[in-house]
């Protein structure tokens, strides 16, 4: 069997021939990516995503594109921090740290913990859970999200580890808790979706639009579902950690809000679930119009009887509720406030658009309604929402993700330039994988298949799935015929058939989990702070409409359009020079260029015809256009060198110029010292300083021109196998006449006794032992004010 690939400037599209069976492979790899040259950044996909083979077409072309969208916005931030997930591809002012926006944070996780690296979300999850993320900027449910990602990585070990970050993300939430009702209020705007109903009905004439848009605190099914699911992920947490008491308290709280949820939630009239607004509403009457929302608590094991989820079946299938062309809509249709176009061109209509964020909560409460087996729902039914959600994914004949769709027409009613595409607010290979293919992640040592696919479907298969740590394989062949290997279901674990039965349906005996290691190299090129920051990026030429800074932001995708890279389009010279100098010296042994070329699209960007890599002692290496792939990674290697910047001399083809998307250097990650020129550094004056940089002496790196606003903030810095006390040592220099103090906290808390730096003899360094508790893995020990007088130079662990 042969998968033929072809690239577009909007993605990938993926179709399988019919020539030969699947011949499952192992580790090795896959026979389907032949064609490397047709498609961007295969490097990526070869390695990271699991293939499928079905059916239907159009599933499949999205299914593809969008492990393409989901690398588009894979942020690099910082070495110690790791990887993120942007939800916008070019950033908007109202992210919070390197970017980070928690409303889809729960969709990430969800989609991207199918990747084979865990670097991608665990990163993430510990940027929300001890790093400088929000978690409360939006309700979010990523303890949930991280629950699952440890079920299908079997690393039980990583979630137990952060069981105290996990009940202190719970109790974040506790300022709109209301502890009388027991039930969780935000405004819907917190809650991802501004101009939905509450807006409309405590608004109904126009005349605050503030009120409207944001809508007044309400209590929703949404939120509270989730808090429900983020409990049981903190009770589940507990049990792999072995905290019976944690577990219990957990699970009360989740039975508790799960409780008043049907109290106060359930409408037996309307039969679903309801927003309530708050204000002045001591009755805690509920609103009379049926939302998406209350669809979503299915998901998290919420009302799976008949009583609560045939109704919710019933309204997802009529054409007067959500079952639209492009649905379903965040409102029924037959409702009054229901919007099929927007009235005006303000982005983000919720009250009747079809958005993917919702859609993908939707699908997973279908999927989990299927399996309970307490409704007349059909798998054919569920294949149906699927396949509204693949066709509402296009654009211009091809697969295509943005902010919110018309439900009634095809067309996106949020896709603004530069802004929308590609958009990272939903899930949709996590749907077709858990889904519709029925890969069902458990705690124990088990593979559960239970596919959701239509009735007439013969053969189905999805091959190189990362579960438990293992390469799985999983066919379906109804007559023995599609895969020559035997009728019925065949599952091979690392090459290895382990299983063959009739039905479609099995739980399989796994191996124990294989867990990966985590001491993974670090990119020390990446800048997610922006021009003035640590490390820097500068060409001899840029062309007016680049910038050299997007060579180091972190974000790597080959589009022209949104744009991100640095080119010498319109250069007089026959070669330029992008250089990246790092805050300090460094020993390094390669470089990797993600390059970019536009050729294929009419352009005149191309690969150069030679690269030359320099360094502080000199050329360090030399490769021609041959050794290159263009729109993907390319890693230069050479002899070690310790260097203070990386200087990447290209050569122009003749009529043509150059660019690069991304210029990555990763090094093996810090032992037990922390170099403070290495930190995330905030503050109005705070920076790298130079210190002997005289007759050829190699200068010192420090951190300093400190003042009262400054930051230090030293990410990925390794505790003990079991959380405990440690010693951190700072080393640093206090050229002033007085002791100063600097605030200290770890993984974001405040810790009660700060760092204080005494006086050193003639500015000379010194050092200073802090005892602290740090958690076990990577954490995040954060120094806060300063003075002039003051210089950082390491913090070591012991």
């Amino acid at each position: 069997m042969l998968l033929v690939l072809a690239a577009t400037t909007c993605g990938l599209f993926f179709s399988f021939g019919t020539s030969a069976p699947i011949e499952p492979l192992g580790p090795g790899g896959t026979p389907f990516l032949l064609d490397k040259s047709q498609y961007f950044s295969h490097s990526f996909l070869e390695t990271e995503i699991p293939y499928i083979d079905i059916p239907d077409q159009l599933i499949k072309d999205v299914y593809y594109y969008r492990w393409t969208s989901l690398e588009r916005n894979l942020r690099y931030t910082t070495q110690g921090t790791g990887y993120m997930t942007t939800e916008f591809v070019q950033p908007v002012w109202y992210a919070q740290a390197f970017g980070t926006i928690n409303a889809a944070a729960g969709h990430h996780l969800d989609e991207a913990k199918w990747l084979r690296s865990p670097k991608y979300t665990d990163d993430y999850f510990q940027l929300y859970a001890r790093g400088p993320a929000n978690s409360t900027q939006y309700t979010e449910w990523i303890l949930h999200a991280a629950e699952r990602k440890a079920l299908v990585s079997g690393d039980k070990a990583f979630l137990a580890a952060h069981l105290d970050d996990l009940q202190r993300a719970v109790h974040e939430w506790d300022k709109v808790l209301d502890k009388d009702v027991g039930l969780y209020y935000y405004q819907p705007v917190w809650d991802a979706q501004e101009l939905s109903l509450p807006g409309f009905v405590a608004d109904p004439n126009n005349m605050d639009w503030d009120l409207r848009k944001d809508g007044p605190d309400t209590y929703r099914p949404s939120h509270n579902a989730y808090m429900v699911a983020n409990c049981r992920a903190v009770a589940r947490a507990a049990e792999f950690a072995g905290n019976a008491q944690v577990q219990a308290e957990y699970t009360k709280m989740a039975d508790d809000i799960e409780a008043a949820m049907f109290k106060h939630m359930w409408d037996p009239k309307k039969q679903f679930f309801m927003d309530i607004i708050r204000p002045n509403n001591p009755n805690l009457t509920r609103l009379d119009g049926r939302e998406q929302v209350g669809v979503f608590p299915f998901r998290f094991g919420i009302g799976l009887n008949e009583t609560y989820a045939q109704p919710a079946v019933d309204a997802l299938f009529d054409t007067q509720g959500f079952l639209t062309p492009y649905g379903p809509p965040t409102l029924e249709v037959r409702d009054p406030w229901y919007m099929a176009e927007k009235p005006d061109s303000y982005c983000c209509y919720w009250n009747g658009q079809s958005w993917p964020y919702s859609t993908s909560h939707t699908l997973k409460s279908l999927a989990a309604i299927y399996r309970s087996g307490t409704t007349n729902l059909t798998s054919d039914q569920y294949y149906l929402y699927l396949k509204t959600y693949a066709q509402t994914q296009q654009k211009d004949g091809h697969p295509y993700v943005a902010e919110s769709h018309y439900p009634h027409k095809a067309m996106w009613s949020a896709d603004g330039f530069n802004h929308s595409e590609h958009y990272a607010h939903s899930t949709n290979n996590d749907d077709v994988i858990s889904g519709l293919l029925g890969i069902v992640p458990q705690a124990d040592d088990t593979l559960v298949i239970s596919p959701i696919v239509p009735s007439d479907w013969k053969w189905f298969g999805i091959q190189d799935l990362n579960y438990h740590g293992h390469r799985v394989t999983v066919l379906y062949d109804a007559d023995g015929t599609r895969y020559g290997k035997g009728i019925g279901l065949t599952v091979f674990i690392d090459n290895e058939q382990i299983y063959q039965g009739p039905d479609m349906k099995a739980t399989v005996k796994m191996p124990p989990p294989r867990i990966p290691d985590k001491d993974v190299p670090v990119n020390i090129a990446a800048n997610p702070d922006g021009v003035g920051r640590w490390p820097r990026a500068d060409a001899t030429y840029t062309f007016q409409a680049d910038w050299s800074y997007k060579a180091i932001d972190g974000v790597v995708y080959y589009d022209s359009e949104p744009d991100n890279r640095w080119t010498n389009y319109q250069s007089p010279n026959q070669n330029d020079t992008l250089t990246v100098t790092f805050p300090r010296f460094r020993n390094i042994s390669s470089v990797t260029l993600a390059a970019f070329s536009d050729v294929d699209r009419n352009g005149q960007i191309d690969l150069p015809w030679k690269v030359e890599v320099w360094g502080s002692t000199g050329l360090l290496a030399t490769v021609s256009d041959s050794d290159l792939v263009a729109n993907d990674r390319n890693t230069i290697s050479f002899n070690e060198t310790e260097t203070s910047f990386v200087a990447l001399n290209l050569y122009n083809q003749p009529g043509r110029f150059v660019g690069l998307c991304e210029v990555e250097v990763w090094v093996p990650p810090a032992g037990s010292v922390y170099h403070a020129a290495d930190a995330l550094l905030k503050g109005e004056t705070v920076d790298v300083l130079l210190e002997g940089n005289v007759n050829g002496v190699k200068p010192k790196s420090v951190v300093g021109a400190m003042a009262a606003d400054s930051i230090v903030s030293f990410s990925g810095v390794l505790g003990p196998a079991a959380a405990g006390s440690s010693t951190v040592t700072i080393v640093y220099a206090n050229a002033g006449e007085s002791t100063l103090n600097l605030a200290l906290e770890v993984n974001q808390v405040p810790q009660a006794v700060g760092v204080a730096l005494k006086p050193t003899e003639d500015g000379a360094y010194a050092s200073v032992d802090v005892p602290v508790k740090l958690a076990s893995g990577k954490n995040f020990v954060t120094l806060k004010g300063g003075s002039p007088w003051i210089k950082l130079d390491t913090l070591t662990v012991s």
